[in-house]
């Protein structure tokens, strides 16, 4: 059974494509209507979020979300792309396409850390006869792409430019969430998390904000809002239970359409976010196109390129606190925080929506099936 198609206003529909119809593998049945209502929402809204299921959209393709399990007959989709899940039943379900489609199976990594945290040894040995066979293996990341390669015991993966919109994100960030008002809004995390493999610190960044704060004015320091958000109710649970926040006054988000998330980082005067993982760096993209200062972790290639004077190796570094000093102090005097600022060309590079696509289309011309 699989749902479909998904397109979008924002594809890059014009000029030579190698794709028209492919299909996505997302999982099991459930995991399939969840992603299936949610792009159903973001037709509906006209949103493009750049998440790895939007690629075959960005390159003009009618794409089919595919439930784990489901037969494909060879002549239905031009390309399947999936993730690599370190599941086993979700691992031999993707060999067994590869074994029977091959050159059109692409297959997308997904932070290093992720796998390895949960894949055994089978699993490892399925991954590495899917890299090595699969007709493309795609990574956001020079290490991510060597993480595949090493998986693979072969030179199998191409770093690939992502579906990141510099225009449109500025575009519809135009209007603000918080008006005019003479607040200091800080976005300090996206998501916090408290325990699990993805635990980046929180309470960490509590002290160091808190720490800059007591050298502050009263009156300063009541202009300062910090925000977050969390993803999951243990998490949100974890914050109740320890308090988090307390000492700085910080405001728990709620789920918000991609639009409005954008319109919400372009009313914050700054962004913090670490991570332990060498993620993809979504937030930093939205925050550098829009121009905010901030600090970030240095595990992210995205990150490095876009902010490579305002980086920190990871959510306990002690630098952090240095950081966060200098930039809250700055935000606060109205003084200079051009270590803090984006990359602008780089920015733009990253977001060249049309031409990016364009380059990855060729990739798939010139290896047709």
């Amino acid at each position: 059974m699989s749902f479909g198609p998904v397109t979008s206003q924002c594809s890059a529909s014009k000029g030579h494509r190698a794709l028209s119809t492919c299909g996505f593998v997302t999982g099991s049945g459930v995991q399939n209507l969840k992603i299936r209502a949610k792009y159903l929402l973001m037709r509906l809204r006209c949103d493009f979020y750049p998440d790895v299921y939007c690629i075959p959209v960005w390159l003009g393709a009618k794409c089919f979300f595919i439930p784990e399990g489901t037969r494909i007959a060879k002549t239905r989709f031009n390309f399947l792309f999936s993730e690599l899940h370190a599941g086993v039943e979700q691992l031999k379900y993707l060999a067994d396409l590869v074994y029977q489609h091959r050159e059109k199976v692409i297959v997308i990594p997904g932070p290093p850390e992720v796998f390895q945290s949960y894949a055994g040894q089978e699993a490892r040995r399925i991954a590495s006869y899917v890299l090595r066979n699969a007709g493309h293996v795609w990574a956001y990341s020079d290490g991510v792409a060597k993480f595949a390669n090493e998986i693979a015991h072969a030179q199998v993966s191409r770093v690939i430019p992502w579906p990141f919109d510099y225009l449109r994100t500025i575009h519809l960030a135009r209007r603000r969430s918080f008006g005019s008002d003479q607040n200091i809004h800080v976005l300090i995390g996206v998501p916090l998390r408290f325990q699990g493999i993805a635990e980046n610190s929180p309470h960490f960044l509590e002290d160091c904000i808190d720490r800059t704060l007591d050298q502050m004015s009263e009156s300063v320091r009541r202009r300062f809002r910090f925000h977050a958000f969390l993803y999951t109710e243990e998490d949100k649970k974890l914050w109740q239970r320890s308090k988090f926040g307390s000492r700085i006054g910080v405001t728990l988000q709620s789920k918000m359409s991609y639009a409005n998330f954008l319109r919400f980082v372009g009313s914050c005067q700054a962004v913090i976010q670490v991570s332990k993982f060498s993620i993809l760096g979504r937030l930093t993209f939205i925050a550098a196109a829009l121009g905010k200062p901030g600090v970030f972790s240095a595990n992210s290639e995205l990150n490095r390129r876009l902010y490579p004077d305002a980086l920190v190796d990871n959510p306990m570094d002690q630098l952090l606190k240095e950081k966060t000093n200098e930039l809250l102090h700055g935000l606060a005097e109205n003084t200079s925080l051009l270590p803090f600022l984006p990359d602008v060309e780089a920015t733009k590079a990253a977001g060249a929506f049309k031409r990016n696509a364009s380059l990855l289309n060729d990739v798939l011309l010139k290896n047709p099936v």
